[in-house]
């Protein structure tokens, strides 16, 4: 399971994930694991525009995960493509499994 290389873990619990987006695609959602850059490629339909991907990447990230927009939060790259994504009150175990059937 070489894609768990994007997964962090705080000591507060929280899991970290490094995520590369690819704005104004044609689909929204996970596309692959990058074993170089040890992130997820996730498209998103959104264009880079006044926050606009930013949105869509929770919205996707929620989706592909079943855990709720509120506890999704953009901790780093708000104006980059790479972006580190910190996922609260949610089990890294029910991560990995969500992560693993979406990339199969």
């Amino acid at each position: 399971m070489g894609f768990t290389d994007c997964l962090q873990t705080t000591l507060l619990g929280e899991t970290l994930l490094s995520i590369h987006v690819v704005p104004g695609a044609k689909q929204s959602g996970l596309i692959e694991y990058d074993q170089w850059t040890k992130s997820l490629r996730i498209a998103v339909k959104a264009r880079a525009e006044g926050g606009k991907a930013n949105n869509a990447l929770i919205y996707v990230i929620s989706e592909i995960l079943n855990v709720p927009k509120q506890d999704i939060e953009i901790i780093s790259g708000q104006k980059s493509r790479t972006k580190k994504i910190k996922i609260s009150n949610h089990d890294e175990q029910l991560i990995k499994t969500a992560l693993k059937q979406n990339l199969e």
